[in-house]
């Protein structure tokens, strides 16, 4: 029942709050407390525990932090979209051409109730969807099984816009391919990535601080974007975590994003973005962009220049180590491979493999 007004809700809860948020000066941002292990349960697991607790403040906080969390992925995804599409303008693709590929993948990439893919007005709706849940929930306007089905909904909606993004990345990279080449991906990623790196990758330039001091904080980043692609089997946004001495270990089975358009949409139904209709590249060839592998779908190669080889490149230490699953040896049959981000504690435990494939070598000084 819709706890009664009155009964102690308005003042806050006496009990320890399920889930604590808090201002994070080291970050600059609103971030949600605990340890690593506690990092690793998704963001809808806790509104889930703070509803069943009957701490609704709690739980409406943290709907409004699920979208914290939404708006990362959702804006770095706005941001690639335009700027492949510039780069694509800059190579000499046309207007009626760009608008006609673009047009293309909205009717093919078209949300479940039929409507093409447009991301603003969905984005728009997700907005006053999560508002609406929350100030229900705080304002005793909900009963529990009502609060739980908007929670379900407002996750729902957000995969599906989610899960769209990832797919027009897919889709303009593969017209970049048949365009102008494999090869020609990785001269889209530096140009449009590297601005997106300068700033979001800044604070783990060693030549600034030592990797030591910035570990902390990529672990946590690395967290909260992995729990807003939603993760896992059933798209609650869950990750294994392994400690070793030297190293941290996230696993994402699938990962929302690259994992689960190689596998394919078990809760939509759809093939992989590999297969007709969509027909999704992956590499054919080995690129120092995507690892020097075949078989790297062209959304995942982002990770090799995002993770990996800029930051070696620019002071000479890898953010974190990706060990994606290649297609199709590792995303079909009986065996799928987990997609795994690998976090040194140290720049000395980093192994030489990590540059090795790559295409580069471990500096003298990480040694």
């Amino acid at each position: 029942m819709t706890p009664t007004r009155g009964s102690g809700f308005i003042s806050g809860a006496v009990e320890q709050p399920t889930t604590t948020l808090t201002w994070s000066d080291a970050i600059g941002k609103r971030i949600r407390a605990g340890s690593w292990e506690e990092q690793a349960v998704s963001t809808v697991e806790r509104i889930e525990e703070a509803l069943d607790a009957g701490q609704l403040e709690v739980a409406a906080q943290l709907v409004d932090y699920f979208m914290e969390e939404a708006k990362v992925c959702h804006n770095v995804y706005q941001v690639w979209v335009e700027g492949f599409e510039r780069w694509l303008r800059d190579n000499g693709v046309g207007e009626q051409e760009l608008a006609a590929e673009r047009e293309r993948l909205e009717r093919l990439l078209a949300f479940p109730d039929g409507e093409p893919f447009a991301p603003e007005p969905r984005w728009r709706a997700l907005g006053e969807q999560a508002g609406g849940l929350a100030h229900g929930i705080r304002g005793l306007a909900l009963e529990p099984d009502a609060a739980r089905a908007g929670l379900r909904a407002l996750r729902e909606s957000w995969r599906q816009l989610h899960d769209r993004w990832v797919d027009l990345q897919s889709g303009l990279l593969t017209f970049v391919a048949r365009r102008f080449g494999e090869a020609a991906i990785g001269d889209c990623y530096r140009v449009v990535l590297e601005p997106f790196l300068r700033e979001r990758y800044a604070p783990y330039d060693t030549r600034k601080r030592p990797y030591e001091e910035t570990v902390d904080r990529n672990l946590y980043l690395a967290f909260e974007a992995m729990r807003a692609h939603l993760c896992g089997p059933d798209r609650m946004g869950e990750i294994d975590l392994v400690e070793h001495d030297d190293r941290w270990v996230l696993s994402f089975d699938p990962c929302g994003s690259g994992g689960r358009g190689q596998r394919g949409d078990a809760i939509e139904g759809t093939g992989s973005r590999s297969d007709p209709p969509y027909d999704f590249g992956v590499t054919q060839e080995q690129h120092d962009w995507a690892w020097n592998e075949k078989g790297v779908c062209y959304y995942c190669a982002h990770c090799c220049l995002t993770n990996e080889r800029w930051a070696v490149e620019q002071w000479g230490a890898p953010v974190r180590v990706t060990d994606p699953p290649l297609h199709p040896l590792e995303t079909t049959g009986a065996e799928l491979k987990p997609c795994t981000w690998t976090i040194y504690k140290s720049i000395a435990a980093i192994p030489e493999e990590a540059y090795r494939r790559l295409g580069l070598s471990k500096p003298a000084s990480g040694s």
